[in-house]
């Protein structure tokens, strides 16, 4: 996390790339068609057999139980409880033991590929096991300190919570300013690219809020926390920004808690891109000091919690 981003209050963190069952599936603690048996009502910790005999070499999806809710479509953010083991059994992540749901965007390449390709099509309040060969996991390279070893096949149990857009959905709006920065339209799930305006133009002295993509959701009202994507840059064209996408994915970021947001984003709508400039007037006296200069976000505004 960088320093600019810290300075502004909310971090820049987080969240990494069939057959129906019953709520308790523990009549076999036995591995069938290349899929262990889970045990555990869905919503509750799971146990998950260990593998037996050779893993199977194609991912295998198996819905343990189906929910009602919508479908996860490619480019949304799901929020899930998870368990995370090896085939031969050894358990390397486990959101229930955190007690603590993690958000992951799906079908946008930043989970594995077993997760992308497993979980794209499947209902909210589903709980689904996953068994993921290597070429779909980590492969020769997992991630440092993760406790997953080179070429494992995995095995996960997920119970999908809720699920939103990830991407803005909306219509673009023509940038025809040339003293404002000029901000990417690209709904694919990558940063969008900042473009500061030339010749160096004065600071702006007033908060600056423009919709760059229009969204049709639920309207923003200025003491709402919102769950966004967000890029930090500075007028002054130093470094020292930073952005969701890059470190993790959306955040819940109450709108009072970043500097210019409530007058900013109020009246917007979910499904918006935004590109807003706070003036140093805006920032607190720490802020001032350290920053110097104006603020500019562009913000995906992804719901209204």
């Amino acid at each position: 996390m960088r320093r600019i981003a810290a300075l502004l209050t909310v971090p820049l963190l987080l969240v990494s790339a069939a057959a129906c069952g019953s709520d308790d599936d523990s009549s076999s603690p036995t591995t069938k068609g290349g899929i262990p048996a889970v045990s555990g009502k869905a919503d509750e910790e799971p146990k998950v057999a260990k593998g037996e005999g050779d893993p199977p070499k194609t991912l295998k999806v198996k819905v343990l139980k189906e929910g009602t809710g919508k479908e996860v479509t490619k480019g949304s953010a799901v929020t899930a409880n998870y368990l995370g083991q090896s085939w031969d059994g050894k358990v390397f992540d486990n959101s229930w033991a955190k007690n603590q749901p993690a958000t992951f965007e799906i079908g946008l390449g930043r989970v594995v590929k077993g997760w992308d390709e497993g979980l794209v099509g499947q209902k909210v309040g589903s709980r689904v096991e996953l068994v993921i060969p290597p070429d779909k996991a980590y492969g020769a390279n997992p991630p440092a300190n993760s406790g997953i070893e080179k070429n494992a096949t995995l095995v996960f149990v997920v119970d999908i919570k809720s699920m939103i857009n990830a991407v803005p959905k909306g219509q673009k709006v023509p940038q025809d300013d040339p003293k404002l920065p000029k901000v990417g339209t690209n709904a694919d799930g990558m940063p969008p690219k900042i473009t500061l305006p030339k010749g160096k133009p004065a600071e702006p002295t007033k908060i600056i809020s423009e919709p760059i993509i229009k969204g049709t959701g639920e309207m923003v009202q200025a003491k709402d926390t919102i769950v966004a994507h967000y890029a930090v840059e500075l007028w002054n064209g130093k470094p020292g920004g930073g952005n969701t996408w890059q470190q993790g994915g959306p955040q819940e970021v109450p709108l009072a808690q970043m500097p210019g947001w409530e007058k900013a984003l109020a009246g917007e709508k979910v499904g918006s891109r935004v590109l807003v400039v706070v003036p140093k007037s805006e920032l607190d006296a720490k802020q001032r000091k350290e920053i110097g200069t104006a603020v500019v976000f562009v913000i995906d505004i992804l719901d209204v919690m």
